[in-house]
């Protein structure tokens, strides 16, 4: 048996470029990293081992300059057998 949580990104600020003032968004990698390692023990605590963490990106462009980011993270467990 498997189970899947999503993470959410949900800390992030906005910045600016120095130089041109351009301003763009930043995950608050602190943050999702509490939140990942939450969501990872509250499933060992349901008998389940993690077996994958995977990152759902997405970004965009402007002035011809892109950028992605981590919007949320997939964290699949397997239930460990009870012997």
């Amino acid at each position: 048996m498997y189970k899947t949580v999503a993470v959410h990104a949900r800390s992030t600020y906005w910045t600016s470029f120095p130089v041109s003032g351009e301003e763009y968004s930043v995950v608050d990698a602190n943050d999702l990293a509490k939140e990942v390692e939450n969501a990872c023990n509250a499933l060992a605590q349901e008998g389940y081992e993690v077996i994958a963490i995977s990152p759902i990106t997405s970004g965009s462009v402007s002035n011809g300059s892109g950028y992605i980011q981590a919007e949320s993270v997939l964290i699949t467990g397997k239930m460990l057998v009870k012997r």
